[in-house]
């Protein structure tokens, strides 16, 4: 299971500033925290901004110079490429919707960079409230990759951990999100390319509606369930040290 580390978001006010104000030793203490911890890959979320999104390659030539790890761009870089072009190694771009005319476009431009392609299986379409949703836009992923000739193996898709489709089962749960749901969808899509597209998750994404003080601990209870399911990467927050201690030996069992 891939560990991408969360914090370089430009909701962070210590990130906006320090990229801003091109503060290399602020961002370079941020990015060794992250990899101390256990990071294999970092996600830097600019999001859609085209002044801070022309500050992308910096970011990638600060953080490379001293760290040797792959990157997870916003899908701004769609756009402004010039990151992708100077990135080493394999990164990746997140994310893009089940699009029917945006996504071969998006797998045109990672495929120009060999690089992997976070797909929301959302789509001005449909918003799938149930696994059967989910899956009948992963088919349509699965058949675009396969008429753009798009690697399967660098598709990544994101279920989406979401809210519950009504008030009442809101109100039941307490606000907690519809794991189950998630936990099936990655089940089956595991199945639906025989392991060849893989799937990611974003654990804070899970959480928005809960309290700060409450997050942790249902992150560290909802890690192990969706590896079980057979989940292959995770945006998480890399500084929490109980999070971090059990997604490490989740992988270690999993090696053995």
């Amino acid at each position: 299971m891939r560990i991408i580390g969360e914090d370089l978001h430009l909701m962070n006010p210590a990130v906006f500033k320090a990229i801003v104000e091109r503060d290399e030793k602020t961002i370079l203490g941020m990015v060794k925290a992250q990899v101390d911890g256990g990071a294999d890959c970092l996600d830097l979320n600019l999001g859609q901004n085209r002044d801070l999104g022309k500050l992308t390659p910096w970011l990638v030539e600060t953080i490379q110079a001293h760290f040797d790890i792959p990157l997870q761009f916003s899908s701004h870089v769609l756009q402004q490429q010039r990151a992708l072009e100077i990135h080493q190694g394999t990164a990746t771009i997140n994310a893009v919707t089940a699009n029917k005319v945006d996504l071969p476009r998006a797998m045109a431009t990672a495929a120009m960079f060999q690089a992997s392609l976070v797909v929301l299986l959302v789509s001005p379409e449909l918003t799938p409230t149930g696994v059967d949703g989910r899956l009948e836009l992963a088919l349509q992923v699965m058949d675009i990759a396969i008429r753009e000739k798009f690697p399967l193996e660098q598709l990544y898709l994101d279920p989406l951990v979401s809210c519950r489709p009504d008030p009442t089962s809101v109100m039941l749960s307490s606000g907690l999100p519809d794991v189950s749901t998630a936990v099936d969808s990655i089940r089956f899509l595991g199945e639906l390319s025989n392991q060849q597209m893989q799937t990611i998750i974003s654990l804070s994404q899970s959480s928005l509606s809960m309290l700060p003080g409450s997050r942790s601990a249902f992150h560290c209870h909802l890690l192990p369930i969706l590896a079980a399911a057979g989940l292959d990467a995770v945006i998480l927050n890399c500084r929490d040290v109980a999070l971090m201690n059990i997604a490490k030996g989740l992988n270690l069992q999993k090696a053995a």
